[in-house]
């Protein structure tokens, strides 16, 4: 019989190869893989004696912390599937989620009690809680009361390691169903891809509640290296973890990137960064301004985009060698992952062609819990679409062109938001920008742009409507432009165009 793969196997082996080395840094503290492999030993043991049972899900509610890591690798040890939760989610949404997951535990951040006691979850839901005096089983008693004997590895490759919920840009999230196999291929793939060695050290800033910040954290750690956790994004804290911890990576999404690069601009110091060799960006667009600033202030530094999902994990990336010749591309497909672009009969279209994105590999998930109806939506056999449409160069190359629910009709006419918006952005003083479809009576649909900008907006807005008058024909330009202080954004970083939508205009 052959040996299986799994997260089980991945992460619990991690520590005999170098058991006293840091693992982990976060505040003032810090783990050795054989504290985080003991840690989560004794975690795994204590949730078995409660009762929760192989193939149950356990429901973690928790600002970014080493804790996070520990449950992740003691859910993986004793085949438990974890179900990350959002932790800006309303009680309402707190409930949604674990009663959709079926969760029969919830481990939750002291202060997210009144969360969790507004949420009114059922009373068999057991409850416990990391920290203060909640009235719950207490996370640190239960570790440190708990047996450190070793749980024998029997997770076979089709249990679920976690439930993976969509980020909700379009409605209800649904949640995908991950497998040990899944994951565990992820941290090979991951690492051979951006070339994540033991060596390194990673630095972590996004809510580990989405996938790619925690899956990018476990593959430095399956390669043996070591993680630097804050808290949350800020970017001068991010600016001083490079410094401290000769941080030689990092993931950010495009917003926190902006932040980094306009705080760089701003002297806190006698900072070191030249520990950095890569940057990695995704989850949306970066723009080729964002690009260009990271090359100039962050020089040597490789820049890697890569398009993925919390169903497939990554899927393309565009490497730094191709930065400056494949603008607007999002890179080809990592190892074991294909690619098709569609038409909306399915058939395969000719290269160059817009259509929707089909993919296949090793990574994809499973389908959505107990979901089958949505499963039947975006998979066919081993394919799968998840809304997204793009072309394919000569080269392989893949050009994200937007979300299908995002493209706008007008006049009969495809409108792309992702082509004006990189013309928008063209205008230095706008430091965001978003265009969405408004109804319109005689089009159908007109575009309308909504931009962050700190100066005046009406000289704002006469420069950028130059620019479009310049780059885009006609029927593209923004009928419409309105300065706004923020974009609505979801915790990933994507902007929540749904709501923009709503916005009165």
């Amino acid at each position: 019989m052959s040996v299986p793969v799994t997260v089980q196997r991945a992460l619990s082996l991690i520590s005999r190869r170098q058991p006293n080395k840091v693992a982990v840094f976060w505040k003032d503290e810090s783990l050795t893989y054989a504290q985080l492999d003991e840690r989560s030993t004794r975690l795994a043991q204590g949730l078995l004696a409660l009762g929760v049972k192989k193939g149950d899900r356990l429901a973690v509610l928790l600002p970014n912390c080493p804790d996070y890591i520990v449950i992740a690798i003691a859910c993986a040890k004793a085949s438990i599937c974890m179900v990350p939760v959002n932790y800006r989610f309303t009680a309402a949404e707190v409930f949604q989620q674990i009663d959709d997951s079926g969760a029969k535990t919830i481990i939750y951040d002291q202060q997210y009690f009144q969360i969790i006691d507004q949420a009114k979850l059922s009373d068999e839901v057991i409850n416990i809680c990391r920290g203060g005096s909640a009235p719950a089983k207490n996370l640190e008693e239960l570790i440190t009361e708990s047996s450190k004997s070793a749980i024998p590895m029997d997770a076979t490759e089709d249990d679920l390691f976690y439930l993976g919920y969509t980020s909700g840009t379009t409605g209800k999230p649904k949640g995908a169903m991950v497998t040990q196999r899944n994951r565990a291929l992820a941290y090979h793939y991951w690492a051979l891809e951006f070339g994540i060695t033991s060596e390194d050290v990673s630095m972590q800033c996004g809510p580990f509640h989405h996938t790619a910040p925690f899956t990018f954290t476990l593959t430095q750690l399956f390669m043996g290296g070591q993680v630097v956790i804050l808290d949350g994004f800020d970017a001068k804290a991010a600016l001083l973890a490079i410094h401290q911890f000769a941080v030689t990576w990092s993931f950010m999404v495009p917003f926190m990137l902006d932040r980094v690069l306009e705080e760089k601009k701003t002297p806190i110091g006698n900072l070191n960064f030249q520990s950095l060799k890569m940057l990695i960006s995704g989850a949306s667009a970066l723009s080729t301004r964002t690009k260009d600033a990271i090359q100039e202030q962050f020089n040597g530094v490789g820049l890697h985009e890569f398009y993925g999902a919390t169903e497939a994990g990554v899927v393309t990336n565009l490497r730094p060698i191709d930065q400056s010749n494949k603008l607007r591309c999002v890179g080809q497909p990592i190892a074991e992952i294909e690619i098709q672009i569609r038409g909306e009969s399915t058939e395969s279209l000719p290269q160059g062609e817009i259509g929707d994105i089909w993919l296949r590999g090793p990574t994809l998930f499973e389908g959505y819990f107990n979901a089958p109806e949505k499963t039947a939506q975006v998979k066919v056999n081993d394919w799968c679409n998840l809304g997204d449409i793009g072309r394919v160069d000569q080269d392989g190359y893949l050009y994200l062109i937007d979300r299908r629910k995002d493209v706008i009709k007008s006049g009969g006419v495809n409108i792309y938001p992702i082509e004006i918006e990189e013309v928008i952005l063209r205008e230095a003083t706008v430091q965001e920008c978003a265009v969405v479809g408004f109804p319109d009576e005689r089009w159908g649909e007109s575009t309308q742009a909504f931009i962050v900008t700190s100066e005046p907006i009406e000289q704002v807005k006469l420069r950028v409507q130059a620019l479009c008058q310049e780059f885009l024909a006609d029927y593209k330009r923004p009928r419409q432009i309105h300065g706004v202080s923020s974009l609505p954004r979801n915790a990933n970083g994507k902007v929540l165009k749904r709501v923009l939508r709503e916005t009165p205009t």
